[in-house]
């Protein structure tokens, strides 16, 4: 299957664009914003774990005012908001890691680096063809930098979700959004993430 795997080439058909949810970190939500100027509150959309099978994450849940909530990429009529009408993504050099490196889920060896497994995410109809090749090295890069990414994320997310424990220690009301948004430096024009939180 790894052998046959190497050698799939995307067909454009635009299928991982519509059905599939796909969660954001705050580093895709900052380059969606930079290269669009949209404001996050127009392409984030923040699910409920009943809408989301993350049972198995819970480190990516946010608390929220609503509750416990997942940041997605939004969708409009079933479709990224992002997908235009034939089907091609409109901002394909700033989309999301998680797009970058679906369908395929590599994993390799922590020691030698070497690819041990290679598998197709079932999220959605994949209507590719295997008469392309992939590079071991770039999913590797791809895979680190995925990896990377999500538990700098996780990080945050602990940091946010701590100050909204310590809000109803004290009888406070948790923080909606918007004040997630401040809080990652995602409301001002290209600001700085910041020092992402240390592990504690």
């Amino acid at each position: 299957m790894t052998e046959r795997l190497l050698r799939f080439r995307c067909t454009g058909c635009g299928n991982c664009c519509k059905e599939p949810v796909l969660p954001l970190t705050n580093e895709d939500a900052r380059r969606i914003a930079d290269a669009t100027g949209d404001a996050p509150r127009d392409f984030v959309r923040f699910l409920p774990s009943s809408a989301i099978a993350m049972e198995h994450e819970p480190e990516a849940f946010l608390q929220l005012r609503q509750g416990r909530r997942v940041m997605t990429l939004r969708q409009v009529r079933g479709r990224c908001r992002y997908l235009s009408p034939d089907d091609r993504c409109s901002i394909y050099e700033a989309r999301p890691l998680g797009c970058r490196v679906f369908p395929l889920n590599a994993t390799f060896g922590r020691r030698d680096g070497g690819l041990r497994r290679l598998t197709l995410i079932q999220a959605t109809t994949c209507e590719y063809e295997l008469d392309g090749r992939q590079s071991i090295p770039k999913l590797r890069a791809l895979a680190h930098d995925y990896e990377a990414a999500n538990a700098r994320w996780h990080l945050w997310i602990r940091e946010w979700n701590r100050v909204q424990a310590a809000r109803r220690r004290r009888g406070l009301a948790a923080r909606p959004a918007s004040a997630l948004f401040d809080f990652l430096g995602l409301t001002a024009r290209r600001p700085s993430l910041g020092t992402c939180p240390s592990r504690r």
